[in-house]
């Protein structure tokens, strides 16, 4: 392994696209945090406001991510594009430190924050493009290091942010954002795409547009189509999708309403926050190499499942205590789950769908796009009608839903047990 690690820093323009993810890495776990305290502590938004422009913003990104990754494809261009979804970014914060109106967010959050995060996936497609490599095998070991590279980011990110915020505002934090989006624009531009350009394999659906994507660990062979084995029934299937997108939509909620609950439910600080996220980003390291290392010997199904009880049982729990102490150390059930879904997800996926590899793991990106899309407007709803604890209680209901659809319990066989209980006890009784 120590080998192959130093073989990457001999890969010509890996180690400036290192530094390059890590300035972007840095720049979103600055930001992402603490989005929406910005909007109830600054533009003054109420929470079905926050949910509507967190969610036109993960609506815009995913747009844009998908037509970038189109257009890029057919043209065969990506450094272009990735350098103006920087330049967007870097101006939507710089944008976002001095307008507070809210018809004004919205157009910086559709069109500057939203497209501007399009440049999570072109990083990813320029990097393939512009490394030369041996072979496929090593672009794909490259890819997975510079993932990781961005992982890494979010165990760091959101407590540096938090000290940025607590010492000169959302003024600071966005300005060091937008520096830290110019910065890796600056490193892109002085790189070029190599001529001999390989692309991705066509069953690859694109590169991350959400944080689940981010941390989806890809083989580093591409899953080839196996006419040997059968597709699983189109049931066990979409039940499968929807219970991965109930997942992703009670997971990328919490985003959006736990800080929020932290500072504003409970009183603490900013400090708690980063605290949490950072603890939950560097919990999740050691819980997905182990998962990585271990993941074709694993009943990919029943860790699934356990994932969707564990993720229950922070809900309640977070539901059920007012205090920040408790709530710390549950983040470890919270890193479980994304370690979980983000190792296992896709390729139990894949495993259903053996002769279909590309439309499984399209199907496993999209139900994570959906959740993202959908958790900004429904956390919004949630807080203005039932409050922050009753939030968390529905977003444990999504995840008892995730945890039957996973399952599959014998309803019917329960039913005829159950009816002729109830036939038989009538005739006695008669």
């Amino acid at each position: 392994m120590n080998s192959r690690l130093s073989s990457l820093a001999r890969i010509p323009y890996f180690m400036p696209l290192a530094g390059a993810t890590l300035m972007l890495g840095v720049a979103m776990s600055f930001t992402a945090p603490y989005l929406s305290l910005f909007g109830v502590e600054r533009a003054g938004m109420t929470p079905l406001r926050l949910g509507l422009f967190m969610t036109l913003i993960a609506a815009s990104g995913v747009v844009s991510s998908a037509w970038a990754g189109r257009w890029s494809d057919r043209h065969g261009h990506h450094r272009a594009l990735l350098l103006a979804a920087l330049i967007a970014a870097a101006l939507g914060f710089l944008l976002l430190c001095f307008v507070r109106d809210y018809r004004a967010l919205l157009i910086i959050g559709i069109a500057f924050l939203g497209s501007g995060g399009s440049a999570l996936s072109l990083v990813f497609s320029f990097g393939r493009a512009a490394m030369i490599v041996r072979d496929e095998a090593e672009r794909a070991f490259a890819t997975a290091s510079l993932r990781t590279v961005l992982s890494v980011a979010w165990v760091f990110g959101p407590s540096v942010g938090a000290l940025v915020l607590a010492g000169v505002g959302f003024y600071g934090l966005f300005l060091f954002a937008a520096a830290c989006f110019a910065a890796c624009g600056a490193i892109i531009g002085r790189m070029r795409e190599s001529p001999d350009v390989h692309e991705p394999p066509d069953h690859v659906p694109g590169d991350p547009a959400t944080s689940i994507e981010v941390t989806t660990l890809e083989p580093e062979t591409p899953v080839e189509p196996d006419p040997t084995h059968a597709d699983a029934s189109q049931r066990l299937i979409w039940r499968s999708v929807f219970a991965m997108t109930l997942i992703g939509l009670a997971a990328n909620a919490t985003m959006i309403v736990l800080p929020l609950y932290i500072v504003q439910g409970l009183k603490g600080t900013r400090i708690d926050v980063s605290v949490m996220l950072g603890l939950g980003a560097f919990l999740e390291i050691p819980m997905m190499l182990w998962l990585g290392a271990r993941g074709s010997r694993l009943n990919k199904l029943n860790w699934l499942a356990a994932c969707a009880a564990v993720h229950v049982v922070y809900f309640v729990g977070c539901a059920a205590t007012s205090t920040i102490p408790i709530l710390i150390p549950m983040q470890a059930f919270n890193a479980f789950v994304v370690a979980v879904t983000s190792c296992l997800g896709m390729t139990y996926m894949q495993d259903l769908m053996p002769q279909a590899p590309g439309r499984a793991t399209a199907l496993f990106f999209n139900s994570a796009r959906v959740g993202s899309i959908l958790s900004g407007v429904l956390s919004g709803l949630l807080v203005a009608g039932v409050g922050y604890k009753g939030t968390f209680l529905f977003c444990g209901l999504l995840a008892a839903g995730a945890l039957v659809l996973f399952a599959d319990p014998p309803w019917e066989r329960w039913y005829r047990v159950a009816r002729d209980w109830w036939r038989a006890r009538s005739r006695s009784n008669d």
